[in-house]
């Protein structure tokens, strides 16, 4: 199992004071896409962008996380919906787990570099805001009103983890201009008390970027 950079447990995070709901009882996140002023509706699921800066409108209702999968695969975005995307029932050895608190890659603060971490299924992120934080993986200049929390994800440029760990050279960092594959994208919410073995799934949204 690889890892990038320094592994940061946020379990504490997940385990915010969300009440046990079922999935279709509430939205607790949402995610859109902006480009140049605009928000791209998906078609089919599918989002197409042009090959240049683009912005994920992150919203928070009753969580303060989302977790993140951006994948070249669809590790994470072929799990079916039936199936409780947190479940893990090998946490020694990660087989067959897509979101675990472990598994969480570290991330610039305030996404100073405005990269896009992509990989395959060893990766993961939590996008949080937590005021008794005082650093986050969002752009500066998140808001909060009525417990809502509004921020955004500007992306300029890919950090290619697949390419990192082949090791071939040092070209594993590029411009968003540079891009030549889809990125599956899925995002989800999640409840955790204590005695709980896996956390319980609240939400999951899932779309595709396309580059033209």
């Amino acid at each position: 199992m690889k890892y990038i950079l320094a592994l940061v447990l946020l379990a504490s995070f997940s385990c915010s004071t969300l009440k046990n709901k079922k999935i279709e009882d509430q939205n607790y996140f949402n995610v859109e896409i902006e480009q140049n002023g605009v928000i791209i509706k998906p078609i089919n699921g599918v989002i197409t962008l042009d090959k240049s800066s683009f912005k994920f409108n992150v919203s928070l209702d009753k969580t303060d996380n989302v977790y993140v999968s951006s994948s070249w695969d669809k590790y994470y975005y072929d799990y079916p919906l039936s199936e409780n995307i947190f479940k893990c029932a090998d946490k020694n050895f990660f087989k067959e787990c897509r979101f675990i608190a472990v598994k969480t890659g570290n991330q610039t603060k305030f996404n100073a570099d405005k990269e896009l971490f992509v990989g395959d299924g060893s990766y993961q992120w939590n996008w949080f805001y937590i005021k008794a934080i005082k650093w986050h993986r969002f752009d500066k200049g998140v808001k909060e009103d009525n417990g809502k929390i509004k921020a955004t994800m500007t992306i300029e440029n890919i950090y290619d983890l697949d390419r990192r760990d082949e090791g071939k050279g040092d070209g594993y960092e590029y411009s968003i201009d540079k891009i030549d594959k889809d990125i599956y994208m899925v995002f989800a919410a999640s409840f955790y008390e204590k005695g709980m073995e896996s956390p319980n799934e609240l939400q999951r949204q899932k779309i595709v970027l396309k580059f033209k």
